[in-house]
């Protein structure tokens, strides 16, 4: 598995595939077509917060792709995140029973 250096927020992606590959042109513009809120929309394109589950569904529906795709982004752009964070934490990893041969 190949670990990405510094990848994009989602919403720098969701950006792209709004403003880059469609006729919108403004975030109200794309805000009305997905039914949410302006501020909404612009949090998620500002990096100030990610891809929900119904942000998912709906960029899906609008730019005929998979939610799964989106929820996706998101899911590795958090755990890059998290890694990076917690690069230096020594957690000791448990043992089972099985391995060490008691019960």
């Amino acid at each position: 598995m190949s670990v990405m250096h510094n990848p994009l927020h989602p919403g720098e992606l969701v950006r792209d595939a709004l403003f880059n590959e469609t006729e919108l042109h403004t975030v109200e513009e794309a805000a009305k077509r997905l039914k949410v809120e302006r501020t909404t929309l612009s949090r998620l394109l500002n990096g100030h917060s990610g891809i929900s589950a119904e942000m998912a569904y709906k960029l899906s529906l609008l730019l005929n792709t998979s939610c799964e795709m989106w929820m996706n982004i998101q899911r590795d752009y958090e755990l890059w995140k998290v890694r990076k964070k917690c690069k230096k934490l020594h957690i000791a990893k448990l043992e089972s029973s099985h391995q060490t041969g008691t019960n």
